[in-house]
């Protein structure tokens, strides 16, 4: 086959990610290294013209371009499907935050005010709240190994916060716990976001036998709804992005959108991803005195995703079963498109000649 229609080819999956969003960027950004060997190869095997190495290599790389195509549809097939629903009100948390309380900035008073109102409705809730700057509920499982849920409640000073943070505040304050759960949940309101990560970080450091961490942050505004994995150790936390691209209805897996309370996590290479809808760079309401309002219809959206999760990880024997089975079954339908494809051109050729 021409290399250059072959490259052309490839080249239009990689640019489709990144116009049309399929297949995912996240998949191509992934195994950047590996498409980067692969053109450095093809570089080599055209300008030496050694044909015995250029036929293993459009295997390679047809494999590589049909892997990338079909692995999402594969990953949502083989999803379970919950009957889940997320029925609070997050206007009402929301709304008392920013307007009752207004800007939270790290240890302030305004913070230790909307610390003792997470806690006041924990309580209502039934749980016991733990903790001193950070607030902490904690499910015992099955199993020790730990899911964590979080999201900040600081803000930067002369910001209200509504969708930084008060929404993913408001998504944790929504969300029912099962009883006695595969896995133990954790559900952890940090502070200290806003000024380096301080308290998460410090959690990270003092903690082990974690499953995975899913951390809400600015997810009350904005379009696209990003399944945020870190670019440092990316790779750690593909598996989850994987499980939560499966259970949500229109996330997106992503390279480095979010950082937040995810990141000191994924330094210590444990399974973390954050779940957004709005940056920095396309919405300047954030750290600002714009940020006052939310769309209640996206948080409610992301509360059912996070809601899917934490029943997953509840019922769950192997919550990451599915997406591993997805990986295999997408290896097998691509080495044998890859295949299929290879013996069409080899066919071609010796027609040619």
């Amino acid at each position: 086959m021409n290399p250059v229609v072959l490259l052309s080819m490839l080249l239009g999956v990689i640019l489709s990610a990144a116009l049309l969003g399929y297949p995912p960027l996240y998949y191509v950004y992934l195994i950047h290294e590996i498409l980067l060997i692969t053109v450095f190869l093809w570089f080599i095997c055209i300008t030496f013209c050694k044909k015995n190495v250029r036929k293993p290599l459009e295997s390679v790389t047809l494999f590589m371009l049909v892997l990338l195509t079909v692995l999402s549809p594969v990953n949502k097939m083989m999803a379970p499907d919950y009957e889940s629903a997320f029925t609070d009100d997050p206007s009402v948390h929301t709304d008392y935050l920013v307007k009752e309380i207004g800007e939270r900035p790290y240890m302030s008073e305004n913070e230790k005010k909307a610390s003792a109102y997470i806690e006041n409705v924990l309580k209502e809730k039934g749980f016991s709240p733990v903790g001193d700057n950070n607030i902490v509920i904690k499910r015992e499982g099955k199993k020790q190994d730990t899911l964590i849920v979080c999201a900040h409640y600081d803000t930067v000073a002369s910001s209200r916060g509504a969708d930084d943070n008060a929404s993913g505040v408001s998504v944790l304050l929504g969300l029912d716990i099962p009883e006695n759960p595969e896995y133990t949940l954790m559900l952890i309101f940090f502070t200290g976001e806003e000024v380096g990560l301080i308290e998460s970080r410090y959690f990270a450091d003092n903690i082990d036998r974690v499953i995975g961490v899913i951390c809400v942050d600015t997810v009350g505004v904005g379009k696209d709804f990003h399944i945020s994995s870190v670019k440092k150790n990316r790779s750690t936390s593909f598996f989850l992005s994987q499980v939560v691209y499966g259970l949500s209805d229109n996330g997106i897996p992503s390279i480095g959108p979010l950082y937040s309370d995810h990141v000191p996590f994924n330094e210590k290479r444990m399974r973390a991803v954050g779940l957004t809808r709005s940056t920095d760079r396309s919405y300047p309401h954030i750290h600002s005195e714009l940020d006052i309002e939310i769309d209640k219809n996206k948080v409610v959206e992301t509360g059912k995703t996070v809601q899917e999760i934490v029943i997953h990880f509840s019922y769950s024997e192997n919550p990451y079963n599915f997406v591993y089975i997805s990986v295999i079954c997408a290896v097998i339908i691509s080495c044998f498109l890859a295949y299929s494809f290879q013996n069409i051109l080899n066919r071609i050729d010796l027609f040619k000649e």
